[in-house]
């Protein structure tokens, strides 16, 4: 059996996740659930991407 990395990351980058937030905002979709969902994926890809600059 392999081992899987443990934290594998986001599948998509934040800059990727900011279109579509960016996006659902201009269609009126602040404040949706699908807008919640993508701050939070877009908080972990941030993370994810500043552990590894680190």
């Amino acid at each position: 059996m392999s081992a899987a990395h443990p934290n594998p990351g986001p599948a998509r980058s934040a800059a990727e996740v900011n279109r579509e937030i960016r996006d659902l905002v201009a269609a009126g979709g602040a404040g949706t659930d699908r807008y919640r969902e993508l701050l939070v994926e877009w908080g972990e890809a941030m993370r994810a991407e500043v552990e590894r600059a680190a």
